[in-house]
């Protein structure tokens, strides 16, 4: 499976045991080298979307203006996900160093940590971690006696999924209502209080650290073509072992990570969810598929946060269909009509489908319908894969599900 880089090196707990060495490193490499060795490394964005990281600092650092941010997106409210929350709680000073690292790649003199206010832990555990940093200078005037000055500000969530949204985060962050933007312009062009603005996810910001530590032809060695690297892995559901693993792109099929770190399901399998409930459903016969962006494209659905959740038999398909769809139903932010109306109606079919026993075809065909519509008008991307789990299920489990009438 190759070498693993985010697992293999220990941050000690005492904080005086670690003096930020890859910061060191860097701080006194040109910015544009910085962001070449990103670029080489292949890294995609790992909150879900995988846009490139490398062309997104380049982007940033060329956009004129004096003053820039860096943002670590660590809200993480997609069900099934929690590898964020892992490293935020184990390795918090690798999280900060790739943040102070990409603020230095991109010119930016000032940080901010949106973490979901749910995690209690977390957040206290890496504000204690901001604290030492700045009793050590790692934070502050002169890092390091260079010439890069840079703050960190930790901002707690407000609760709403839709602040996993990079410009929904950028106005609960300006102390707004957490709702979608128009783009463009995109955040590094206008981004928080109107400044160029990179918002990357924590996982992110962690293998960027790393890849600045081992070099990026290292970390593109690993994995395939168009999936370089490694992912972390949240595996939970009807699973032996759920926990955080990590992966190398291309080195397992979903039903390896399922069979060796999983330890197998708990029941007969009946479907996976490889990207959280904003990716379609992938049945048994789809899982020898290795694990990588493509592959699990070209299967019809999306890696996404890498929530792998495994569904075995004996769920009751239309409430966990009803289940999902009050999920976003709550969730929309509820600027697009069509995402806001068109939840709110599947969501009342579902209920009263699970009350009348089943699903009638013009039911079904109402719920594609609006899925369609909402799809195709929502403005961020968390409402336009919102219906991409029940269209699934609806799609492969037709028959089931109209054979309940």
């Amino acid at each position: 499976m190759g070498e693993t880089l985010f697992l293999k090196r220990k941050v000690s707990e005492d904080y005086s045991h670690y003096d930020f060495p890859i910061l060191k490193k860097v701080i006194k490499m040109r910015r544009e080298d910085v962001i070449a060795e990103i670029k080489a490394s292949g890294l995609k964005g790992r909150g879900g979307a995988g846009f490139p990281t490398g062309l997104k600092w380049e982007l940033a650092l060329k956009e004129p203006g004096d003053e820039k941010y860096i943002i670590c997106n660590a809200d993480e409210g997609e069900p099934g996900t929690f590898k964020d929350r892992f490293l935020l709680e184990n390795t918090p000073l690798q999280v900060m160093e790739g943040i102070i690292i990409a603020g230095y790649a991109i010119g930016a003199n000032k940080g901010y940590i949106y973490i979901r206010g749910e995690y209690a832990k977390a957040i206290n555990i890496f504000q204690d971690a901001i604290n030492h940093a700045k009793e050590e200078k790692l934070i502050g005037d002169s890092i390091l006696d260079s010439d890069f000055s840079f703050d960190l500000q930790l901002v707690k969530g407000g609760g709403a999924y839709v602040c996993g949204d990079e410009t929904s985060l950028i106005n609960s962050i300006e102390g707004n209502r957490g709702i979608s933007r128009i783009t463009p312009p995109y955040p590094i062009q206008n981004g928080l209080y109107g400044k160029p603005s990179v918002v990357n996810n924590v996982e992110t910001l962690t293998a960027a650290a790393e890849i600045l530590a081992q070099g990026g032809k290292t970390y593109a060695n690993l994995g395939t073509d168009k999936s370089k690297g490694t992912k972390l892995v949240c595996l939970s559901g009807d699973v032996k072992e759920p926990g955080v693993y990590e992966v190398e792109f291309g080195a397992m099929t979903l039903r390896e990570i399922i069979d060796e770190f999983g330890k197998g399901t708990t029941g007969e399998l009946k479907f996976v969810i490889p990207g959280g409930v904003s990716t379609a459903i992938l049945t048994d016969d789809q899982l020898d598929i290795p694990y990588t962006y493509e592959d699990i494209a070209n299967v019809g659905s999306g890696l996404g946060s890498g929530a792998v959740v495994v569904v075995s038999e004996g769920h009751d398909l239309l409430e966990l269909l009803q289940n999902v769809s009050r999920f976003f139903m709550d969730e929309t932010c509820g600027t697009c009509f069509p995402c806001r109306e068109g939840n709110r109606r599947v969501y009342h079919l579902l209920k009263e489908a699970v009350n009348k026993g089943g699903f009638t075809s013009d039911d079904m065909k109402l719920i594609k319908d609006i899925g369609k519509t909402i799809y195709l008008a929502a403005r961020c991307g968390l409402g336009q894969t919102s219906m991409c789990f029940i269209g699934s299920v609806l799609e492969k489990y037709t028959d089931e599900l109209l054979a309940r009438r």
